[in-house]
Parts: structure tokens; C-alpha cells; sequence
């Protein structure tokens, strides 16, 4: 390894930023309210698949649009948030470059959202459509922990952070 690679190497452990007081060694997705305790993000309740073109999607070797419906059970997540801007925490979970935020569509009873093969990008893997999608800003800690704030004030609604698919996501509200 050349002197060169060590110095980058500490260039970037110097850019990380000092760990989170505070936030559990437990694996997991957490938030926070202000001055308050620790909240354990459970798993966003997947109920149900719908897959729309997937004959023609296989016959056409991927040529044609897969579309596929995510259903979460319930007509709102059980976290309620009231800051529009939250900042969540993450230990162990994933990588923060497969993290997403999607905005979810509140039905009488469940929450959906879509995703389709034509909107997939390599920053959107599942394909989730671009309305849905909010942007967040992330920092990276030297524990190898992160934290993800939207970039913009989230509206009331239901929301799911994902990573890489919605099989690995957790869900929120923002009242």
C-alpha cells in the first residue's frame, strides 16, 4: 500500500463525522423527537405483491415494462411524526447509497406504492416512480453509522425508507 493510499484513506476517516451520542449499538433504523427517547423503526408491514407484464416482460427478454404494486398493511404506519423534516438514524441495516425515502398512496385500509422497470436507475433500483421519490441528505459517522434527513419538509402523508427494495424497509407518517 502506497503512502499515497494511507494518506487518502485518513483523508476520508477525517471527513466521517464523530459518532452519535447516544444512539443504541443494536442494529437497526432509529429516530429520535427532540430530547426525547430512542425510537426502534420495526419493519414496514408488506402484505401483498401485484406484478402487471411479466409474461411479456419475460417473452420480450426485459424489453417491455415490468410494473409491480407493493401493498404495506394498514391505512397509516403506527410512528407518527410531527417535525416534517425528521432525521432518522442507521446502524448495520445497509448501505446509505441503497438508502430511499418513497412517498407511499394511503388507501382506505392499506398503503401502496408502485414501481415500474422503466423508471429503475442505478440510485433507484426498485424503479419506484420519480413523483414518489423525496430526496435526502446523509451523514456519514466514523462508527460506520449514518444518519438521512429529507432535503426538503415532507408533506402529511405515509412514507417508506427502503433499502435497495421495499422487502428491506421501514415506515413512517408525518402528520
Amino acid at each position: 500500500m502506497s503512502i499515497l493510499s494511507i494518506l487518502l484513506w485518513f483523508a476520508i476517516q477525517l471527513t466521517k463525522a464523530a459518532p452519535v451520542p447516544g444512539l443504541p449499538a443494536d442494529e437497526g433504523v432509529y429516530y429520535c423527537p427532540d430530547d426525547a427517547k430512542w425510537i426502534h423503526l420495526a419493519p414496514a408491514p408488506v402484505a401483498d405483491t401485484k406484478t402487471r407484464g411479466l409474461g411479456t416482460y419475460i417473452d420480450t427478454e426485459g424489453l417491455t415494462n415490468l410494473a409491480v404494486s407493493i401493498v404495506c398493511r394498514g391505512s397509516q404506519a403506527s410512528l407518527r411524526i410531527s417535525n416534517p423534516k425528521p432525521t432518522f438514524y442507521v446502524r448495520g441495516v445497509g448501505p446509505s447509497s441503497d438508502m430511499m425515502l418513497v412517498q407511499l398512496t394511503r388507501r382506505k385500509d392499506s398503503r401502496i406504492i408502485h414501481t415500474s422497470s422503466v423508471d429503475s436507475t442505478v440510485t433507484n433500483k426498485e424503479g419506484f416512480r420519480r413523483t414518489d421519490v423525496r430526496k435526502l441528505q446523509l451523514t456519514e459517522y466514523a462508527d460506520g453509522s449514518f444518519s438521512a434527513t429529507p432535503e426538503e419538509n415532507l408533506k402529511k402523508g405515509e412514507y417508506l425508507l427502503v433499502f435497495g427494495n421495499a422487502s428491506s424497509s421501514f415506515d413512517f407518517g408525518i402528520d
